[in-house]
């Protein structure tokens, strides 16, 4: 009984020892009044908390951050899921139409983990515009638009793809100082905002601490079990 309660012990801390995934929190970027409108050429600046953020590349329209700004990134389950655990509600978001040959990027005053992307209205039903980012990222969401209806975005590799589609993507590298993304079969217009997931303030034991505490506790099996044994 006593072998069968330390081993019940040691598989509780090995699991215990594991990371555990959870919906967090996402600080949304305040977007502020562009200072160049540019088909190719554009720039806007913001803040994601204390971070400040610029974007420069093709900029057909931006929509400050503030109450009065319709907010498109409804329904919430089209853009909460996952590690996500909140939706943008600030109104704001830039707007493009996904010309080739343009690069656009972002660029962060310091370097960011946890980069989260909503997108909406990607594409349309007849033509499949596509961000091709140079980081990889995993789709945390999507389904219909509150104006627009439309699907999911979908992935191939690290290409965003849509038609009229919509949701929201969590990028997997970092730290990183900026991120750049290429588009491809231009439309009408789409629109996305980005946001960063807070840093995990629980501690994570260290690997060396780990071990030693499985080490322990298997002494204590094999003393138990010889005992047993006897």
């Amino acid at each position: 009984m006593r072998l069968v309660s330390l081993r019940l012990l040691l598989s509780l801390f090995l699991m215990a020892a594991l990371p555990t995934a959870f919906a967090d929190t996402v600080t949304w970027a305040t977007w502020n009044t562009p200072t160049v409108l540019s088909p190719i050429a554009g720039i806007e600046t913001g803040t994601i908390g204390s971070v400040n953020v610029t974007y420069v590349g093709e900029l057909q329209f931006v929509n400050v951050s503030n109450a009065g700004n319709f907010n498109y990134f409804q329904p919430t389950s089209t853009y909460v899921g996952g590690v996500v655990g909140n939706a943008s509600t600030n109104g704001g978001m830039i707007g493009i139409d996904g010309l080739a040959g343009v690069t656009d990027t972002f660029t962060f005053s310091t370097p960011v983990s946890g980069l989260v992307l909503s997108e909406v209205s990607l594409g349309q039903a007849g033509i499949g515009t596509n961000y091709t980012f140079n980081d990889g990222f995993s789709i945390v969401a999507c389904g219909p638009n509150v104006v627009y209806g439309g699907s999911c975005i979908t992935q191939s590799g690290d290409t965003m793809i849509g038609h009229e589609g919509d949701g929201t993507i969590v990028f997997s590298g970092g730290p990183i100082t900026s991120l750049s993304f290429t588009t491809a079969n231009p439309e009408y217009w789409n629109g996305f905002t980005i946001g960063l997931l807070p840093q995990q303030t629980s501690p994570t034991p260290e690997p060396g601490t780990i071990t030693l505490l499985g080490t322990g506790l298997l002494g204590l099996v094999g003393v138990a079990r010889r005992r047993f044994l006897a």
